[in-house]
């Protein structure tokens, strides 16, 4: 379900696009470019997914069950949102240096 503007969370708004950040119409924008058309609420709903991916992906390795944790409410928390962006930059650093010890479960 997609976050109306203004959607007020516990903690803080959800917004997109603040400091080095792209919003979801940049976002759009910039795929469209690139071959692959999309408009900004696609881009949402992409974000969204992958978030909740992740969601899942942490509960299940710290053992928590989804009775006691809803996986959408966490994946639309800006504050994990953040937390999630703030690593991939990490590794992504990482990776450009060629120093990242990050090992694939692939």
């Amino acid at each position: 379900m997609p976050i109306k503007k203004g959607s007020r969370f516990d903690g803080g708004y959800a917004t997109v696009g603040e400091e080095d950040g792209v919003n979801y119409r940049e976002m759009s924008e910039i795929m469209t470019q690139n071959g692959f058309e999309m408009n900004h609420s696609s881009a949402r709903n992409y974000v969204l997914r992958v978030m909740r991916k992740f969601a899942d992906e942490l509960m299940k390795e710290w053992g928590l069950s989804t009775r006691d944790f809803d996986a959408e409410i966490i994946a639309k928390s800006p504050q994990f949102q953040q937390g999630i962006g703030e690593i991939l930059q990490e590794l992504h650093i990482y990776d450009e240096k060629g120093t990242s010890n990050v090992k694939s479960s692939c």
